[in-house]
């Protein structure tokens, strides 16, 4: 026996084992005893009932059926167009233009200046207008901002689109003027569109005949010539070319001065000026095979090396040239 009198006087311990309890809850009520689980004791998977064979022949029959909700519709021919009635924004910006002209500007640096320092702060209003892309007739940034819509939203995927795509973008292409205006974000967007219809960087394909050109033929075919130069530097892109030298901004190479690679480029209005030059100067030509500018001097060496000379249906000179065949 154990004695333990400063713990607890007059008790006595004894050294005995202790007792076993029940593990058993000896709580009231339901306890844990009455969960049921029904899916562990489900009953197997039966096959289901549908007729699969003629779910494929209404599929079959309604094949190629597509219905277009209204809202579809809308963002399918939704246009923004500028408001004629924002005659606060249209008036200010008529006052800026005859101000920067005043100043020394050119209309197409007065342009720019406004693309960046916009009329009362903000851009003209526009209104939303139903129309059909082929039908519009829209200015070169509005154009620009319609075509990239058909583009985000998917409608450029068939080749009737690709090609419907192609000639409105020879259209925005046509204009010299319009091209030298452009902000840096237009023409990259113009680049991404070009893409997208696959503008193919062979003249050929494009329609253009000949590949000795000058002033006159650019003229009469200024936007297929144009888009030729975005397909160039698209394929260039891809392969692998100095951006700094040819871009969107300097898109035409120049190898009137003997540089093989035609680098630095050219921008569309500095190319033009070139083809345009009078007398005394000699006026610079195009070679669309290669996409860039040559001089009198070259084109005559190129010619020299075709028998039939300037008559050989490569080359569109309007001007009376002698070529220069070597010994």
């Amino acid at each position: 026996m154990i004695q333990r009198p400063g713990s607890r006087e007059g008790d006595d311990m004894k050294n005995q084992p202790m007792k076993k309890q029940s593990i058993k809850n000896k709580r009231s009520g339901i306890g844990n005893y009455t969960i049921q689980r029904p899916g562990g004791k489900a009953t197997s998977g039966v096959s289901r009932s549908i007729a699969f064979n003629r779910l494929s022949v209404i599929d079959s029959e309604n094949a190629g059926v597509v219905e277009l909700g209204e809202k579809t519709i809308k963002k399918l021919f939704e246009v923004k167009i500028p408001d004629k009635t924002d005659v606060s924004w249209i008036a200010e910006k008529t006052r800026l233009l005859a101000k920067y002209q005043a100043e020394g500007m050119s209309r197409e640096e007065a342009e720019r200046e406004i693309k960046v320092n916009k009329p009362l702060g903000r851009e003209q209003r526009t209104i939303t207008k139903q129309q059909n892309i082929g039908e519009s007739n829209l200015s070169v940034s509005n154009k620009i901002a319609e075509l990239k819509e058909e583009v985000d939203q998917g409608r450029v995927e068939s080749r009737a689109d690709q090609a419907t795509l192609t000639a409105e973008l020879t259209r925005v292409f046509r204009s010299v003027r319009a091209l030298s205006s452009m902000s840096l974000s237009e023409f990259r967007d113009l680049k991404l569109i070009a893409e997208r219809a696959n503008i193919p960087a062979d003249r050929k394909l494009l329609g253009l005949d000949a590949a000795y050109v000058d002033k006159s033929y650019y003229d009469a075919n200024s936007g297929k010539i144009n888009l030729l130069f975005i397909g160039k530097l698209i394929e260039a892109e891809k392969k692998g070319t100095d951006s700094k030298q040819y871009n969107m901004n300097m898109i035409v190479k120049d190898f009137s001065k003997g540089v093989a690679d035609g680098m630095p480029a050219r921008s569309i209005a500095s190319m033009y000026s070139a083809l345009s030059r009078s007398f005394p100067r000699t006026p610079r030509y195009l070679d669309l095979n290669e996409g860039g500018l040559i001089s009198e001097t070259q084109l005559k060496v190129v010619a020299g090396g075709y028998t039939d000379g300037f008559a050989n249906p490569l080359f569109s000179i309007s001007k009376s040239l002698t070529p220069t065949v070597k010994p």
